[in-house]
């Protein structure tokens, strides 16, 4: 009734009753109507502020299509209900500029991103943007970042944004939009900035530069240095840039990285390798990555590549040429896996654990012989090397030749052993006594028992033998020696046993007796006073007065009786009667004579 008299004061005197008795949102939309045509507009920008039961849509196109001289209900309204495109077009096709000023600067400036977009959207001047911008200190960056990015106007933000970066604002996207703004104008300070700035988000750029610049993206996503490696690796794929990668991944140092890059799936694998045994490695100064680098070669199994990057390091790489533990690798590598460099390893490298790895090469499965002789000789190690010789090599020869050019005393010993154990008496005689050695006299005596070797060579070693050894043995064996050189050694036996000695001269002289060598057990006998053996020693020799002589000393029947019929059995009559004599006095041995 009141609309149809169109009395706006009535139906606004009418409807502030109501007002608060009621939350339905018509009341509210007419209370509105009624404030707004009056030009009470302090009232409507109350009920907007304080109230929510109006239709935010039904009131915004209201005010809008009134185009009232006051625009701050609208403002606030769409200010509150989010509705800042809209306010935007509305103000700028109303010409209505200052009110966007002081929308920004008074009441909203987090609002500027969506203002801004909206102003590019409808061709506003450019300057006036930036001059708002310009303007604004503080804003949701990320936002501000986004809603010009869409339009293609990101560059529109250097300058404010190198403002926010001078204050130090360390809001990623505030970087990020940098980095793009850098890229895009191919300026030169791209790459130092990628490289040097800490707050960029590594993952965003990357994929940003991707397609726009790879080198770039690379330089993103290592800066990231370990949360971008998939993205690092899958773009240095894409582009071929191997040699990137592969000084990526000896700087990275990371096993995990190293065995997903050298997996046997990774088709670029080989590209890879061929870039880190030509470049990367080649290049570092810094062993603990060689030392990553390697094992993690060794853990995927490559032989053949660890054994061409090795040598890329040791042998063209002055700063590890010296690296025992790489010298080591290098040769254990080709023992292992090609034999054909072994050789031309332990010739060429120097600072190797010499003795481990040639008992690794000289194991069976290996066969590695020359080799291993090869490092002996090299690390002056000659017990090692003459054993390889005799025992791997078989060749008691060149054993020989060995120990003749090398002639240290442990060396001939070792050959002596082995020519023992050949049964060869007289060689091993010679190597023992050039060796010092008595360690083997029990075998060597054993063996000469056995054997008609000249005496020469045994007396020499036993000579020398006792010089170190005092054992009853080793002299007993001389006298034996002597007796068995015949009488040219009389001499020489006569003056050992007249010395001190540790012999068991009476066994000595029964030995020889048994044996025959019946001038030694004159000798043998005359100094222990054995004259009853000696007797008997005599009769041997045809010396019967001798004999005569001896058994008076003894004066026992039965040596008498020995004497007396050996002379018989010479036709030694006389000298058998003489001997007679003291025999037939014992009535019991009186029948044996007759």
């Amino acid at each position: 009734m009141l609309e149809a008299f169109g009395t706006n004061e009535g139906l606004l005197f009418f409807l502030c009753n109501v007002l608060p008795l009621t939350d339905d949102p018509d009341i509210y939309f007419k209370y509105i109507e009624a404030c707004a045509r009056l030009g009470n507009f302090k009232e409507v920008e109350r009920v907007i502020k304080e109230t929510t039961f109006y239709n935010p849509e039904k009131v915004r196109d209201f005010l809008k299509e009134g185009k009232f001289s006051d625009p701050r209900p609208l403002i606030y309204l769409c200010d509150m209900h989010g509705y800042i495109e809209d306010l935007t077009r509305y103000l700028y096709t109303t010409k209505q500029l200052k009110c966007i000023e002081i929308y920004l600067f008074k009441v909203n400036s987090s609002a500027s991103p969506k203002v801004l977009g909206t102003l590019l959207d409808l061709d506003c001047d450019e300057i006036y943007v930036k001059q708002l911008l310009n303007s604004i200190r503080l804003c949701p960056i990320p936002e501000l970042v986004e809603e010009f990015q869409q339009r293609g106007k990101i560059r529109m933000l250097t300058t404010w944004l190198e403002a926010r970066y001078e204050e130090r604002n360390q809001e990623p996207a505030l970087h990020n939009a940098l980095a793009m703004i850098y890229i895009d104008s191919g300026s030169k300070d791209a790459q130092d900035f990628l490289i040097k700035n800490q707050f960029y988000d590594s993952k965003i750029i990357g994929k940003y530069c991707e397609e726009r610049n790879p080198d770039l993206a690379f330089t993103a996503y290592k800066r990231a240095w370990g949360s971008c490696d998939e993205e690092l690796i899958q773009v240095t794929n894409k582009n071929y840039l191997f040699r990137m990668q592969a000084r990526y991944l000896v700087e990275r140092q990371s096993p995990e990285l190293w065995a997903k890059v050298l997996t046997a799936e990774n088709p670029h694998r080989q590209q890879v390798i061929d870039q880190v045994v030509q470049t990367a490695l080649p290049e570092t100064k810094n062993v603990d990555e060689v030392s990553v680098t390697v094992s993690a070669f060794i853990d995927a199994q490559l032989p053949n590549q660890l054994i061409e990057l090795l040598e890329r390091i040791v042998l063209h790489n002055s700063d590890f040429a010296d690296n025992k533990s790489l010298q080591n690798l290098l040769i254990l590598t080709a023992i292992r896996s090609d034999t054909t460099r072994v050789m031309d390893y332990i010739n060429r490298l120097d600072n190797y654990d010499g003795l481990k790895l040639a008992a690794i090469a000289k194991e069976e499965q290996h066969g590695l012989y020359e080799e291993a002789l090869c490092i002996y000789k090299k690390f002056n190690e000659p017990v090692e090397a003459i054993r390889v010789l005799l025992y791997n090599l078989d060749n008691l020869r060149g054993a020989a030749e060995f120990a003749e050019k090398v002639n240290k005393p442990e060396v001939f010993s070792e050959l002596g052993k082995a020519q023992l154990n050949q049964g060869q008496l007289q060689a091993c005689i010679e190597a023992f006594i050039k060796a010092n050695d008595p360690s083997m006299f029990e075998r060597v005596i054993m063996l000469s028992s056995d054997s008609s070797a000249d005496a020469d060579f045994l007396i020499a070693y036993l000579l020398m033998a006792r010089k170190t050894l005092k054992d009853t043995r080793v002299d007993s064996e001389l006298i034996y020696a002597y007796a068995k050189g015949g009488e040219r050694y009389l001499p020489d036996l006569e003056a050992f046993v007249s010395e001190p000695n540790q012999a068991d001269i009476q066994k000595s002289g029964d030995r020889c007796f048994d044996e025959r060598l019946y001038l030694a057990c004159e000798i043998l006998y005359k100094k222990i006073h054995n004259f009853q053996k000696l007797a008997q020693t005599y009769i041997k020799l045809k010396k019967y007065q001798a004999a005569f002589d001896a058994a008076k000393k003894v004066d026992v029947p039965k040596v008498w009786k020995a004497v007396c019929f050996a002379c018989v059995r010479a036709k030694e009559f006389r000298m058998a009667s003489l001997c007679g004599q003291y025999v037939i006095i014992h009535p019991d041995h009186l029948e044996d004579v007759i």
